[in-house]
C-alpha cells in the first residue's frame, strides 16, 4: 500500500532532523557542510534529489509548492501544503523559513540584506559554515 501524504511528508521531516543534527556537529568540514545541505532542502521542500534541477532555493520552492498543491491527498490538509493565497509569498516564506531553521539551529543571525543575497544552496550553506565559526558574527 503506498504511503499517504502525511506519511511522506513525516518521514521527510524526520530526515531532514537527522541531517540537521549532522549539520550542527563540531566536527563537520566544509565540504561535508555543504554536501548536506542541498539534502537537507530537498527534505525540507519534500522534493526528489531528481526534482532538485536547480541551486536556486526560490525556484526550488516554488517547485515544492506546485508539487504540494498537484497532490491529491486528504491526508494532509491544504494548510499544512500552502500557508497563502500565491505561490509567490509561498515560496517567500520557505526561503525565510529554510534559512531562519538553519541560523537558529547553528546559532547564527544574518542580517535580512544578507539572507537576501543568499539565492542558492551552496551561497546559504558557505555562509553558514562561515558564520558559525566566526566568533564576531551575531548570535541567536
Amino acid at each position: 500500500m503506498a504511503k499517504t501524504l502525511k506519511e511522506r511528508l513525516d518521514e521527510a521531516d524526520a530526515k531532514s532532523k537527522e541531517l540537521l543534527a549532522q549539520l550542527v556537529s563540531e566536527d563537520i568540514t566544509r565540504d561535508e557542510f555543504r554536501a548536506l545541505v542541498r539534502p537537507y532542502v530537498g527534505y525540507r521542500f519534500f522534493l526528489e534529489p531528481e526534482e532538485m534541477t536547480t541551486d536556486v532555493i526560490l525556484d526550488l520552492a516554488e517547485l515544492s509548492v506546485e508539487k504540494l498543491l498537484s497532490i491529491n491527498d486528504l491526508s494532509v490538509s491544504l494548510s499544512e501544503g500552502s500557508r497563502t493565497c500565491t505561490n509567490q509569498k509561498d515560496t517567500d516564506i520557505k526561503k525565510v523559513l529554510l534559512s531562519l531553521t538553519l541560523q537558529r539551529a547553528l546559532g547564527v543571525q544574518f542580517t535580512p540584506a544578507e539572507s537576501a543575497d543568499l539565492d542558492t544552496i551552496d551561497k546559504l550553506a558557505c555562509a553558514l559554515y562561515d558564520a558559525k565559526d566566526d566568533p564576531g558574527r551575531a548570535r541567536v
